[in-house]
């Protein structure tokens, strides 16, 4: 459901995904207060927008950079949803708009430097903390650089980290629940600043682990979920994927950091794997986990940024794994997970199963039942269960 959104830049119909519940908003009070912000600095001829660099981050559903569409802006993000909801939403307010948009991921390495960098804080800190150190080394002489938070989410950690990369960081009162962050560069560029403990952190922003029990390492990008070991959800699951089968063409959904489909392949050695997630340093961290562990002449693999099975082809897949999510940055809820399910019988053939794992209290069982129309539950403890559904 399309909603308006008023800016000083002007007024646009903007739209989430998955666009199922119309009580959420594609954008929050902290998008108004940085837009609010920066046609204030204009008028008070701070910068001219339209000779200025502009580098957006973390713009969940796209409502600065529809805002600011008119501007040349490069967008980055780790989300391809966010990205396909950017654009999406530039299309519907602002066509005309789209070439000036150039949309990055975060596996995307700037070439460019800027005069003014907008970021929306996230849920990962270690991951904002990443994207700052990048943003450190390309920054103009005098390059405005601000924030924009939900004052509940606003701890004491992001701000001795943004003083910690940058030298200052201030944050401004609250509105409308929302808190500016001013950030001002006073440690330089990170090639003037290799001694610092933060191009340490960006030499490492790769984490790996050595799975339990075996020689297999698997490998996390900066905002992959549980960075430095497994977690408990997926170490239930492990303990109980398919072992026999007729799986030709399998799916990790939600990969990850790829190690269910690692499990795969070695179980399935003549299956086709294919690791998919919204975020692309997820695919990235899959692919290394893979080609580290796999002999790959031996196994075809695919890894494919996307929100979830859309326009996947219908009826292609004998076996999907899921460890759905269960929250949106910091939005609860089961959208994302009743969509993985719907589009999962969608692409599985007749037979084909889906495998998922998920806390109890959740209730998959339930939704899996009335897409499915059968589920049967595999292993349970007292905090998860996994529970297999076949495409009748």
């Amino acid at each position: 459901m399309s909603q308006q959104c008023i800016t000083p830049f002007g007024c646009f119909e903007l739209k989430r995904i998955p666009d199922t519940d119309k009580n959420l908003q594609a954008w929050n009070s902290a998008d108004l207060y940085i837009l609010n912000q920066i046609f204030e600095w204009v008028q008070e001829g701070k910068f001219d927008l339209n000779k200025a660099e502009i580098l957006i981050l973390n713009d969940s559903f796209g409502a600065l950079s529809v805002a600011l569409s008119q501007f040349s802006c490069d967008v980055y993000s780790d989300s391809f949803i966010s990205h396909k909801a950017t654009t999406n939403n530039i299309k519907n307010n602002c066509p005309n708009n789209l070439d000036k948009i150039t949309l990055l991921k975060s596996t995307d390495t700037f070439s460019k430097k800027y005069d003014l960098v907008i970021f929306k804080e996230v849920k990962s800190h270690y991951f904002l903390k990443n994207e700052m150190i990048k943003v450190l080394d390309v920054l103009k002489p005098g390059a405005l650089i601000l924030g924009g938070i939900m004052a509940k989410n606003l701890q004491k950690n992001l701000m001795d980290m943004l003083n910690h990369v940058f030298g200052a960081a201030q944050a401004s009162l609250t509105w409308k629940k929302a808190r500016l962050l001013f950030v001002t560069n006073k440690v330089g560029s990170l090639n003037h600043a290799l001694n610092t403990s933060a191009s340490e952190d960006s030499k490492n922003s790769i984490a790996h682990f050595q799975l339990e029990d075996t020689k297999e390492i698997i490998y996390n990008l900066a905002n992959v979920f549980s960075r430095n070991k497994l977690d408990i959800g997926t170490r239930f699951f492990l303990q109980h994927l398919p072992s026999e089968g007729n799986f030709k063409n399998i799916i990790d959904l939600g990969c990850g950091n790829g190690v269910l489909a690692l499990k795969a392949a070695q179980t399935f050695s003549d299956a086709s794997i294919t690791c998919i997630d919204e975020s692309y340093m997820a695919v990235a961290s899959a692919k290394m986990t893979l080609e580290t562990n796999l002999s790959l002449k031996d196994h075809d693999t695919n890894y494919i940024a996307a929100n979830a099975l859309s326009g996947y082809v219908s009826e292609s897949e004998d076996l999907i794994l899921c460890n759905p999510p269960f929250h949106q940055q910091y939005v609860v809820g089961d959208a994302i997970a009743w969509q993985m399910f719907k589009e999962s019988k969608k692409v599985l053939r007749r037979g084909g199963e889906l495998w998922i794992v998920g806390n109890r209290h959740l209730g998959y069982h339930s939704k899996l039942k009335k897409i499915f129309g059968n589920q049967k539950i595999i292993a349970t403890n007292k905090k998860f269960v996994i529970i297999k559904a076949i495409k009748k």
